[in-house]
């Protein structure tokens, strides 16, 4: 990289770094725990001394080179350094109030007894809806967010901001998954980047996350919707590439793995957390009838409402009824359902996704006399399609 482009990098990487580290540099000697910090999360060792000249404590007019910028562009959590130009606006405006910045912190570091506190979950999923709303505030947040432990259960494991996967929250939860090593939070974010990159179908990019995603084996410990990703991933993968022996094969595994599922009233079985994965990537690849199949195991099997979950997912489960049941040719109780829906009590980390399958589904549903309200519909769809970048649905 020659001087005139590590120069203009330079202001919006010395800004994500900081937001990146957590605090903004104010010493030399700081450099050294930002060295440490980096080597613990990417693995890759850049001296003290090094960032010492890059953010001016040493001024010798030696420029960092290529290689050690790639790094630091990954230490910040983006793929490439196009993508951090592309957020240049967006690092830049991180202009918040602190007073918020100093509660949501507190927040998070409230020490937390065994157990699930179900009211702490949702006044967390509050200040999540906050925080996917003031990007400034978010990006501000960033290194805090995917370092504090709480908060990368309470903010990234509980609240997965599906709708902000084709834009800046890929981003987080890259620092995420470089924050916490464990194969569930590995699986779990490399599932995620991996359905981020099918719904804006950047296929290449998604063809590298299956390959570390079916690097990282499961097993019952692991979360049911973990589980239920890394088939979903699978899934998709074998759509979007037409491989249909793959595609019969990942169904397969999912009705096996299904099976070993543990029921209610086993503690915590009170959500079918894996029939509703699967039965959304069923639709999404066109096998209705599994996705049906998914959808009954979740009825009959799990008790409505039998423990603590978040607003929205039964909804969500309805709407995914809905679609399977049109697909099978049974419309009249696919409008029945449809017609309970609401828009505003669809899960607000997907409410987007979620409305877009709903006005598809809508415009199937659609009688072809109906000119306005068809152009409504498909003028609603584009819209969220252009807001999300889910150019999949298109």
């Amino acid at each position: 990289m020659g001087m005139k482009s590590t120069l203009s990098v330079k202001p919006v990487l010395l800004k994500a770094i900081q937001s990146r580290f957590g605090r903004n540099l104010s010493s030399a000697a700081e450099c050294e725990e930002l060295s440490n910090h980096i080597y613990k999360n990417i693995k890759v060792q850049i001296s003290a001394q090094t960032l010492r000249r890059f953010f001016g404590f040493i001024q010798d007019n030696t420029e960092p080179s290529s290689i050690t910028i790639s790094y630091l562009v990954r230490y910040c959590g983006f793929s490439s350094l196009d993508e951090l130009l592309a957020n240049a606006a967006r690092i830049e405006n991180t202009e918040v109030n602190e007073e918020m910045v100093y509660f949501i912190k507190e927040f998070y570091n409230i020490e937390l007894t065994a157990g699930l506190d179900f009211n702490y979950q949702k006044a967390c999923g509050n200040i999540a809806r906050q925080l996917v709303q003031f990007p400034s505030l978010l990006n501000s947040l960033e290194g805090f967010l995917s370092s504090n432990k709480v908060a990368q259960i309470f903010f990234f494991e509980r609240h997965p901001y599906i709708d902000g996967l084709g834009d800046g929250y890929s981003k987080l939860i890259r620092l995420y998954a470089q924050e916490k090593r464990t194969p569930e939070a590995q699986l779990f974010a490399y599932c995620l980047l991996h359905f981020g990159s099918i719904l804006t179908q950047k296929y290449v990019e998604a063809s590298l996350y299956i390959q570390q995603i079916n690097q990282i084996s499961v097993d019952a410990s692991i979360h049911p919707f973990v589980q239920a990703r890394k088939i979903m991933a699978n899934l998709l993968d074998a759509s979007v590439k037409k491989d249909s022996r793959q595609l019969d094969e990942w169904t397969e595994i999912a009705l096996k793995e299904e099976k070993k599922q543990k029921r209610y009233p086993d503690t915590e079985n009170y959500f079918p957390f894996f029939q509703f994965i699967l039965a959304d990537a069923f639709n999404l690849v066109g096998k209705h009838d599994e996705a049906m199949q998914m959808i009954v195991l979740a009825q009959t099997d799990y008790i409505r409402h039998a423990g603590p979950i978040e607003d929205g997912y039964y909804t969500a489960l309805s709407l995914i009824h809905a679609i399977a049941l049109f697909h099978s040719g049974n419309r009249q109780l696919c409008k029945n359902i449809l017609k309970q829906i609401s828009e505003q009590e669809l899960l607000f980390t997907s409410n987007k996704y979620y409305q877009i399958q709903k006005y598809l589904l809508e415009l199937k549903l659609a009688n072809p006399k109906s000119k306005i309200k068809i152009q409504s519909l498909n003028r609603a769809v584009n819209q969220l399609i252009q807001e999300t970048g889910f150019t999949f649905f298109r």
